[in-house]
């Protein structure tokens, strides 16, 4: 744990996903609440998507799922951390000419809930 999706809209076509895996990835490691093992981590392109009635702007939108038991501040740290290695927009390969909506959602997921083995 934990689990990180990100998705974003089609009309990014310069963001390297690999790279801004390895970001987030990196940034989640050095809050020191996750060991590198433990973080799995993939990206979708959205390819059909409308923000309101559309409007040219894209989005990237990160959802981490973390075990249950973590405190509101350690909550914070994750959010914000995540949310500044996102804006900082290293993983763009060109210049982007339309706002970008970037999100970070927590969703706990109960310990007792999750199986995990190694095989």
């Amino acid at each position: 744990m934990p689990h990180v999706v990100v998705d974003y809209s089609d009309n990014l076509t310069g963001l390297n996903a690999k790279q801004l895996l390895e970001e987030i990835n990196t940034i989640l490691i050095e809050t020191e609440l996750f060991s590198p093992e433990d973080i799995k981590s993939r990206a979708r392109k959205d390819d059909v998507f409308l923000i309101g009635l559309g409007t040219d702007q894209a989005y990237i939108h990160v959802k981490a799922y973390i075990l249950s038991g973590r405190t509101a501040e350690q909550k914070q740290l994750i959010g914000d951390q995540v949310l500044t290695v996102i804006s900082q927009k290293n993983y763009l390969q060109e210049d982007v000419n339309q706002p970008i909506q970037l999100c970070v959602e927590l969703i706990d997921m109960p310990r007792e809930d999750y199986f995990k083995q190694v095989v």
